[in-house]
């Protein structure tokens, strides 16, 4: 009997083996490793669950739309991280950000595919201003991103502690940390509870729950944790501890790292054997180019032969089309098929991007900006004005390219009336009646002259 219940036992056991086997194979574990997590992270059952749920059917087609949408820059992004020294699943942490959407935005302001807040784009030098975004820049925030990674992986010493801390912050890293170590502890050394030391760590921690204020006393405590000498694992820092309202850790952010792993893992199951991802035709990824300064996006588009909008779309960071007029030349991400081309014309391109304007009374840096559907300091700086007075007829550069605009004027001009010429007719004559320009007239029928017979048919165009 004893003999039937063992049999039993280990083919139950031999099976839980093979399914976990299933599940998470050699290049799963891979990942766990490149993330300096532990191996008994893939036993993590939440891990588990969401693997089991962002791999399902309904999950998986919204993961390969994501992938498909993204794949013309994709590949450029992976080649900055492995540039900048970081694992290739940290591509999946822009996924779990963005979902691959150059322009995404959330509530609180951050913006872009690694979500970036003013203040930090600002401190890894990504320009904001009234020319560019390069939150937008998928290129130039791939770079800031790893750099701010690396900042977080050489204060932690672990990828995972560093992508933790890029969601929810260094300072609740740290007092993560420092909380389940003094428990871990305590746990381990249940004598060590009452010490002088463990009960002042104690009293510290307490009064940082209850009031939030001064960190500096948590972060001294972290600095000395050495001394402890706990080794914590992310399964310490991720469980759930009963009847605590403030966990080491929210749950948004224990969520965050483990889909992060999940992504990188159903990536590695489903794309990479096949080149999916990272395999791509070199001529259907993106390369970045030098343009000069105040050129319109419109006028690159053209040179290139592409529309319009389909270089916009690679160039979202770039405000009002117009490259900085502030710098001699500026990156622009342009199809790496395109590149020949660019490089053969970058010197002959034609900017057909600025209007002319005359200052009209009642006129306002305000009032003409809207008119242009430009901001008025744009167009202030743009013009080099020191204050924000205008004088009658002052010639103002509009640097902007208004399709709609000169798509009306157009629409105007093409409203065609034919003039039959009559006795006492003139080219003037006829100019002055419609309110024409005469050598506008003649370049509109291609009269080499200005002479006229009786019964000829003039086209008026309005």
């Amino acid at each position: 009997m004893n003999k039937i219940v063992l049999i039993i036992f280990l083919s139950l056991a031999t099976f839980s083996i093979n399914l976990s086997a299933l599940i998470f194979n050699q290049k799963d574990n891979q990942i766990i490793k490149d993330l300096n997590l532990e191996k008994s992270f893939t036993h993590d059952e939440h891990l588990q669950d969401l693997y089991n749920k962002l791999s399902s059917k309904n999950y998986f087609h919204i993961y390969k739309i994501n992938l498909k949408n993204a794949s013309i820059y994709v590949s450029k992004i992976k080649e900055v991280l492995n540039q900048e020294g970081l694992p290739s699943s940290f591509l999946y942490l822009s996924m779990a950000e963005s979902n691959f959407k150059l322009d995404a935005r959330s509530s609180t302001n951050a913006l872009g595919l690694w979500q970036f807040m003013p203040s930090t784009a600002k401190i890894y030098k990504l320009r904001n201003d009234e020319y560019v975004d390069e939150r937008l820049d998928f290129v130039k925030s791939t770079h800031a991103a790893a750099k701010y990674l690396k900042y977080h992986h050489d204060r932690f010493s672990k990828w995972y502690l560093a992508i933790l801390a890029y969601n929810c912050g260094e300072g609740r890293v740290i007092e993560a940390i420092t909380r389940a170590t003094v428990d871990r502890y305590i746990q381990r050394y249940p004598k060590e509870k009452n010490s002088k030391k463990i009960k002042k760590y104690k009293k510290v921690i307490k009064e940082y729950l209850r009031t939030k204020k001064d960190f500096y006393k948590i972060n001294k405590i972290y600095k000395e944790l050495d001394e402890l000498n706990i080794h914590l694992t992310a399964r310490d820092l991720l469980k759930v501890q009963k009847k605590l309202r403030r966990q080491y850790l929210p749950k948004e952010s224990r969520a965050y790292l483990r889909k992060i792993v999940v992504l990188s893992m159903i990536a590695n199951r489903n794309f990479l054997k096949k080149g999916y991802i990272y395999d791509r035709d070199i001529n259907s990824t993106l390369t970045s180019v030098k343009a000069k300064g105040g050129l319109h996006l419109r006028a690159i588009a053209s040179s290139i032969d592409m529309k319009f909008n389909d270089l916009y779309k690679m160039n979202m960071h770039i405000k009002q089309h117009i490259i900085p007029i502030d710098v001699k030349e500026y990156d622009v991400n342009i199809p790496y098929s395109k590149l020949a081309i660019f490089n053969s014309k970058k010197n002959r391109i034609k900017n057909n991007s600025f209007v002319i304007y005359r200052v009209k009374k009642g006129d306002t840096l305000s009032s003409i900006g809207s008119k242009f559907k430009v901001k008025y300091n744009f167009i202030k700086n743009f013009n080099d004005l020191k204050t924000n007075n205008l004088r009658l007829k002052q010639r103002l550069v509009i640097p902007v390219y208004n399709y709609n605009f000169n798509t009306k004027l157009n629409a105007k001009r093409n409203k065609k009336e034919i003039y039959k010429v009559k006795s006492g007719d003139s080219l003037s004559s006829i100019a002055y009646k419609f309110k024409v320009n005469v050598k506008r007239l003649k370049n509109d029928n291609k009269l080499k002259s200005n002479k006229i017979r009786i019964g000829d048919k003039i086209a008026i165009y309005k």
